[in-house]
């Protein structure tokens, strides 16, 4: 054993490992209050299995997620029609494959691997970028295809995929007016299906989700009487939490909203944080260590002699960050509720090995950022 830890060694950025390190603190204590003793155990393997697996990937030389990217592409297309077929449906969506009776989500798989497959082809077809039809065959329409095949059962996914695409676009500096182009095109979309699934009620059979997302959507705008009993309970007892929280917290497991809070260990955990440990540690101590991960990834990027890893290391931080910024402002009650998890604290299974898998690509980018030679392959 103990020539085993000698051999571990940690490379990469540093302040990384030690805010992956505070984050899995900050993930156990709150987890355990939210659950209790029964489910912690399974909640701490799975974060051993996501962080050595963020340490067998942090090992591996970057270039090789080109390839990766491209397989897991493709890999991901399947899944997702799969889980249309077969997939498991819980509270009317159906996410979730069953292997052998483990559930997975692949479109956690599709998140990742179309970050590295954009990033691949912002490398590789440059030459071919500079027109508006490139721009559309080689990077819009992979990233428009993942989202339609995600958007049926998780609108907000769908949605968070197709940003990471548009900032992977804009970091790559692919011509600004593409890109205002393409999110015109998207929110003119986006209020046709919004419109579609209010007034159409066909579109209801066809796309069962999409009555809870005009629920969500117009209950949030305009709430009404019964908002807070029905599709807006979630937000409303996470804003209880908040509150009873105020600056110092009402302490370690004394979270009340809790037992109140349907997803308080998974979606709704950033208002149990805050609920037991106030705004100063529970609030904006996660935001520090988000935005310092975000910061040195950027770093990393910056620093980086190979275009395809400067895109994933920022590309990669930035879905991570943007997630979480995201989870943060539904339970503070400044956006419609979503569903997305807490990178490395909510408590879950496939979430927090590719969060970890993520942060480990992050690290490899950050072990050969001065060697010109590892380009996408």
């Amino acid at each position: 054993m103990d020539t085993v830890l000698k051999n571990i060694k940690l490379e990469g950025d540093r302040t990384i490992w030690v805010v992956v390190f505070f984050l899995c603190i900050f993930s156990v204590i709150v987890v355990y209050s939210a659950v209790g003793i029964g489910d912690i155990f399974s909640h701490l393997l799975k974060l051993s299995i996501g962080i050595g697996g963020m340490y067998v990937i942090h090992k591996l030389k970057f270039k090789y997620f080109s390839r990766l990217g491209v397989l897991g592409f493709w890999f991901s297309i399947a899944l997702l029609i799969l889980v249309m077929v077969i997939g498991v449906s819980i509270n009317g969506a159906s996410r979730w494959l069953s292997i052998s009776g483990q559930r997975f989500q692949p479109s956690d798989i599709a998140k990742l691997s179309i970050i590295l497959y954009t990033a691949r082809q912002l490398s590789k077809q440059r030459d071919f970028l500079g027109e508006f039809k490139g721009v559309i065959w080689y990077i819009l329409m992979p990233v428009l295809l993942i989202c339609m095949l995600i958007l049926p059962a998780n609108f907000s996914t769908a949605a968070l995929v197709f940003v990471n695409g548009l900032v992977l676009m804009f970091i790559a500096k692919i011509n600004l007016k593409y890109i205002l182009g393409i999110v015109g095109i998207a929110l003119f979309g986006g209020l046709l299906l919004y419109g579609t699934a209010k007034y159409v009620p066909l579109m209801g059979e066809i796309m069962p989700r999409s009555t809870t997302w005009v629920n969500r959507i117009d209950g949030f705008f305009s709430p009404s009487e019964n908002y807070n009993l029905d599709e807006g309970h979630q937000s409303y007892q996470a804003k209880i939490a908040i509150h009873n929280g105020g600056i110092f917290g009402q302490g370690p497991g004394k979270s009340v909203q809790r037992y109140f809070l349907y997803s308080s260990h998974s979606d709704f955990i950033y208002a149990i944080m805050v609920e037991e440990y106030g705004m100063i540690i529970g609030a904006f101590l996660p935001i520090l260590l988000y935005m310092i991960l975000f910061f040195r990834a950027v770093k990393i990027a910056n620093r980086s002699e190979s275009q395809f890893g400067g895109l994933i290391a920022s590309g990669l931080a930035f879905s991570l960050v943007f997630q979480a910024m995201i989870n943060m402002a539904v339970a503070v009650g400044i956006m419609p509720v979503t569903g997305q998890t807490l990178p490395l604290i909510s408590m879950g299974g496939t979430s927090i090995l590719f969060t970890c898998i993520t942060i480990g690509i992050i690290l490899s980018v950050s072990r050969d950022s001065t060697d010109r030679n590892y380009e996408a392959v």
